[in-house]
């Protein structure tokens, strides 16, 4: 089956935190832009904007039904750029107006004063100069009205609006305008914090960005078990307690439209949780040393058993993108549901035997 902007809407909603906590700190360069109770309520405002924009995109058929563009990928980063265009122009201009729009002192409104500005496609080139066609920035602008959004300074009444005439923009958020108090901070936290492994910030509604501290771990995992079953949950949750009380230490990466928890064995990585727009929930055990443990993976239940044994490697023939590449190499890979409850003790004991074998001399 096609994946969909639909889908892609789903996903995102996943991705934006669920419990954002009432108090945290918040990094002295926003407290220019207002007072750090008013940013946390912006933050709060501008989560629910977000979940009614993925809301619009999937109530809207001719939006929601888009398949994605490109061959089947196997790597777990979206790149909107190719695979999603439209809401590539939407995620171009929420940026735009979060980095460059000047809130009012009132806090009601955010102004553009330059076209090109906002109509600058966001790329993974932080350089680029391309601009999102006039066409493609009606289309846009009108879906974000759609949203709640209001552009004064564009008559959207009529068909084909003199866009050359368009001296400024004022736009404001009449339901709550709070909301870009903290559309504001996300897109300065956007514009000096992204990087190639974290370059969706605004559009995670990413608050731990505005604060100097190291975000703990724990408000990562529940962020990322919230969307599963609650046996799944308990699973997940356990094998990350076990992982820690076994000395592995965790890291999370936050990758295009992904969540990787990363949980190493001096400094080498044996054991992830993922989820993606292309694989789903997954988890992944890059295991290299079974052959020292034969006798445990022997005493496996039959489908463990035959998944070790035949291997992870590389199956380049099936690939159909990025030169044939299936992404065989990261390891063995299992989907993150209900199937692993009964294997989950068999699953311990493997890491376990893989932390100790690498424990041993050669």
């Amino acid at each position: 089956m096609d994946i969909t902007m639909g889908d892609m809407a789903r996903f995102m909603k996943q991705l934006i935190p669920v419990n954002i906590p009432d108090t945290y700190t918040i990094d002295p360069m926003f407290i220019d832009i207002a007072h750090e109770e008013e940013i946390r309520q912006g933050i709060l405002t501008f989560r629910e904007f977000l979940h009614q924009l993925c809301d619009g995109l999937l109530d809207d058929s001719s939006l929601c039904d888009i398949p994605k563009k490109g061959k089947k990928k196997y790597s777990d980063d979206t790149t909107l750029t190719v695979e999603f265009p439209f809401l590539n122009n939407i995620r171009s201009l929420l940026l735009n107006i979060g980095q460059f729009g000047v809130l009012s002192e009132t806090g009601d409104s955010l102004l553009i004063k330059d076209w090109d500005k906002l109509s600058l496609k966001r790329s993974l080139n932080k350089n680029s100069t391309t601009k999102i066609s006039n066409a493609q920035m009606l289309k846009s602008i009108h879906f974000l009205t759609e949203c709640g959004l209001a552009f004064d300074g564009i008559d959207l009444s009529v068909k084909k609006p003199d866009l050359s005439r368009t001296e400024s923009i004022n736009i404001t958020y009449p339901t709550d305008p709070v909301m870009l108090t903290g559309w504001k901070v996300l897109g300065i936290a956007q514009n000096e914090f992204s990087s190639r492994k974290n370059d969706d910030i605004l559009l995670r509604c990413d608050y731990r960005m505005l604060s100097k501290e190291v975000a703990d771990v724990t408000s990562f995992m529940d962020d990322f078990v919230e969307p599963l079953p609650e046996s799944v949950q308990d699973f997940v949750l356990n094998m990350h307690h076990h992982c820690l009380e076994a000395g592995m230490k965790c890291t999370v990466e936050l990758g295009f439209f992904c969540v990787h928890l990363i949980y190493t064995h001096k400094k080498k990585a044996v054991w992830r949780f993922s989820t993606s727009l292309h694989n789903g929930y997954r988890m992944v055990l890059k295991t290299k040393n079974t052959h020292k443990y034969g006798d445990v993976v022997d005493g496996f239940s039959p489908s463990l058993r035959d998944t070790i044994h035949k291997g992870y490697g590389c199956d380049r023939k099936e690939g159909t993108s990025h030169g044939n590449c299936t992404n065989g190499c990261e390891g063995f890979k299992f989907s993150l549901d209900e199937s692993l409850l009964d294997i989950s003790s068999e699953l311990e004991l493997w890491l376990d035997s893989e932390l100790a074998s690498m424990q041993r001399k050669k």
